[in-house]
């Protein structure tokens, strides 16, 4: 009996020493500094013109061969010169693409050897050193040189979970996790050492997201946004705050809307035991969720927000007046004669000189566009349109560059 006592205390010593450990590398969120504060229940526009905010648009229609077919694009970036572009369900594979579309190669593959990945999730790159880490399954992390050559492996210490979306920044990981069990203890956002996958700090507990932990999301939305800026951002789909990420981890941006989902909503979107969302609930409520095309530059900011089963709405705030901008859809009269809502407001990158959207031509309206083409009501100038008139349902698809306004 003295003997179980003991071990029962040993086991409750060490619960409480992993609990303490826990909060002692926890990472608050810092409300002191400045950010900037949004009403999303201002009146809005029917549309705002894309040409308020950039100046010209090229396109880059990605090179389509056997060896390179993409299914829809997850996530792309763009650096040095290159598109690095992520297809994780069809295809699988991270490609790499110049400026002109054409086809470089691929950063590791489907397998169980070094450097091989179970299936591919996510990618981050370290623009100081020119390395490329891809997100497997089971919390690891593989690290490649920009030519595609292997590395090392990590694994991220943080059982019981997966993580789902990486950033490097600062030379740290920074990734969100989905945990298996809900709990008050879980945190969303994890900072991690490169080189060995130990937690240094631990961020954003799940209440900041009203309690959910769950695998559903806009197919256009990121956890990790705005990549390219210093600090990158970070935000969960029923957060009230978009987050910079960093030394310190602090709100960028606050919403407020008197349509902000409550943890009493988040119990109906559960579903049955918590397990499978409640997709219809989701969907049929009039609660905001899911930021989405985010992208910035010195001047504004400019996101979507869904409301319900309601188409999304844009959100431009300029920072140096304060100024906001409310609309249905952006009108993108730099590809179109008359006002359409269009296509090409799917944001997925941005750099200091523009903004990247893509269009998905086995998914998206191709014959419609083609159609616009042919019958003239596209801007006369339209780059590379004859290009965009031989595409069909089985060409890869086609990236937009807009150009800020005052670029680099």
């Amino acid at each position: 009996m003295k003997s179980m006592n003991k071990k029962f205390f040993n086991l409750v010593l060490l619960v409480i020493f992993i609990s303490c450990t826990s909060r002692k590398n926890e990472q608050k969120l810092h409300f002191d500094g400045e950010y900037y504060t949004i009403d999303l229940d201002r009146k809005k526009e029917t549309f705002y013109p894309i040409s308020s905010l950039f100046n010209n648009v090229r396109t880059i229609v990605l090179e389509t061969k056997k060896n390179c077919l993409i299914g829809i694009v997850d996530d792309f970036q763009v650096f040095d010169g290159h598109i690095y572009l992520l297809d994780s369900k069809k295809a699988k594979s991270l490609f790499v693409f110049d400026l002109e579309g054409r086809f470089i190669g691929k950063i590791g593959s489907l397998g169980r050897g070094p450097g091989e990945y179970l299936e591919i999730r996510d990618f981050t790159i370290d623009t100081e050193n020119s390395n490329i880490f891809i997100c497997d399954a089971f919390n690891r992390i593989h690290k490649y040189q920009l030519d595609g050559t292997f590395i090392s492996t990590i694994t991220i210490q943080a059982p019981n979970s997966n993580a789902d979306y990486i950033q490097f920044y600062n030379d740290r990981l920074y990734s969100y996790h989905l945990w298996w069990e809900n709990t008050n203890d879980n945190f969303m956002l994890l900072e991690s050492d490169q080189n060995n996958g130990k937690i240094i700090s631990r961020s954003l507990p799940v209440k900041y997201n009203k309690g959910w932990n769950q695998a559903f999301r806009d197919i256009h939305s990121r956890n990790f946004m705005s990549r390219a800026n210093n600090p990158p951002r970070f935000n969960l789909m029923f957060m009230d705050y978009i987050i910079s990420i960093g030394k310190e981890i602090t709100p960028y941006i606050e919403m407020k809307s008197k349509y902000l989902t409550t943890e009493t909503d988040i119990e109906s979107f559960r579903g049955e035991a918590g397990l499978i969302p409640n997709i219809s609930n989701i969907f049929n409520s009039s609660k905001l969720f899911g930021v989405c095309c985010f992208i910035e530059n010195d001047d504004f900011i400019c996101f979507r927000i869904g409301m319900g089963i309601s188409p999304n709405f844009v959100i431009i705030y300029y920072k140096k007046t304060g100024e906001v901008k409310l609309a249905n859809y952006l009108s993108n009269d730099l590809i179109y004669k008359k006002d359409t809502k269009g296509m090409f407001e799917k944001f997925v990158f941005a750099d200091k000189k523009g903004a990247y959207s893509v269009l998905n031509v086995q998914y998206d309206n191709l014959n419609d566009f083609k159609n616009a083409i042919k019958n003239n009501e596209t801007v006369p100038d339209l780059d590379k349109s004859d290009q965009l008139m031989k595409l069909d349902e089985e060409s890869n698809p086609v990236i937009f560059f807009y150009e800020f306004i005052d670029a680099e």
